[in-house]
């Protein structure tokens, strides 16, 4: 747990959303928003607690891979300001090689302007980038309908305790022009490994009926899962898939999938795509909605129809082949 004190207490998190968000009229705005999150794992008091990690080893990772965490953290307008918000939901180490989170988050504003609005981030955050950008994917109250990205920056990391400083540096918002938006496709297979010694997605929690399930229901799975050119998985690899899926379906085979596609190849290297939907794993053909994106996909919606190219029923694993459709800025 120190080790990982020092990789994840991030004590001050500057960031700056610009979330474009619809009107009766059709025109968009523009928001710049700036401020400070307070996460800290240390101590009596901590903003942010563990809730669960894999029920077994994940091999040679070099990171927490599976622990989730809960946050409740304060949002201040400067490092020891006031408090003009809170950031509630779910952090969780996704990256087995690589130190990446996913943050599952709703950004709500208790004072000033935005007084009874919120933000929602999911996306991931590759934590040793000096700089990375992170998906908004939607909103409440003045912030209905909104889209848009934050990048964060960090400024220190004690190594001893964990704390941080993550600053946020000025850049031009990017504000999203109705007609003016482009539509990529893009084809790639999905490569879910469960068993051996080296698997890519792990237990990390599951409810005391889940065993006698026959669906599963209530186990939670976080993935790094490799995504490849060909269904063979020794094929290029383009990218991973990080983030966690859920059975919840106690009829069906039945998936909640919330995944970030992170491409590490080609044109769309170090851009990112956030798939949030069910998936009928059983089914002949599926469609998931993408509901955000970062980097070549801001603003990015769309949708992604996926079949299942093979899987060992012995084993759980399983190789998905994915046609993605998503407009973008």
């Amino acid at each position: 747990m120190a080790a990982m004190r020092q990789h994840f207490c991030l004590v001050w998190l500057i960031l700056c959303f610009s979330p474009a968000f619809s009107h009766p009229l059709g025109k968009e705005k523009v928001a710049h928003l700036h401020f400070f999150l307070n996460d800290i794992l240390s101590g009596d008091d901590p903003t942010a607690v563990l809730v669960a990690r894999p029920d077994k080893s994940v091999g040679a990772a070099a990171t927490p891979f599976g622990s989730v965490y809960a946050t409740d953290d304060p949002l201040t307008d400067a490092p020891g300001g006031n408090v003009i918000g809170n950031a509630r939901g779910l952090w969780v180490s996704t990256g087995k090689q690589d130190l990446s989170l996913v943050l599952i988050m709703d950004f709500g504003f208790t004072s000033g302007p935005y007084n009874g609005s919120s933000i929602s981030v999911f996306s991931r955050n590759e934590v040793p980038q000096p700089t990375r950008e992170l998906a908004v994917v939607g909103g409440r109250g003045k912030f209905r309908l909104a889209r848009g990205f934050a990048e964060v920056k960090t400024y220190s990391l004690n190594t001893t305790n964990g704390d941080a400083i993550l600053e946020y540096n000025e850049f031009e918002a990017a504000s999203f022009r109705p007609g003016k938006e482009k539509l990529t496709r893009l084809h790639f297979y999905f490569h879910d490994v469960v068993s051996g010694n080296t698997p890519t997605s792990v237990t990390v929690a599951q409810a005391a009926a889940t065993n006698s399930s026959l669906t599963q229901f209530g186990v939670v799975r976080m993935a790094d899962d490799p995504l490849t050119e060909g269904p063979d998985p020794n094929s290029t690899l383009v990218g991973r898939a990080q983030g966690l899926y859920g059975s919840a379906d106690q009829e069906n085979v039945g998936l909640l999938m919330a995944i970030n596609f992170a491409f590490s190849a080609g044109k769309y290297n170090g851009s990112t795509l956030t798939v949030l939907g069910r998936n009928p794993a059983m089914d002949d053909v599926r469609e998931m909605p993408v509901v955000g994106g970062t980097v070549v996909f801001r603003f990015a919606r769309g949708y992604a129809v996926l079949n299942t190219y093979s899987l060992d029923l012995s084993t759980g694993d399983a190789v998905v082949e994915y046609n993605v459709t998503v407009s973008h800025r």
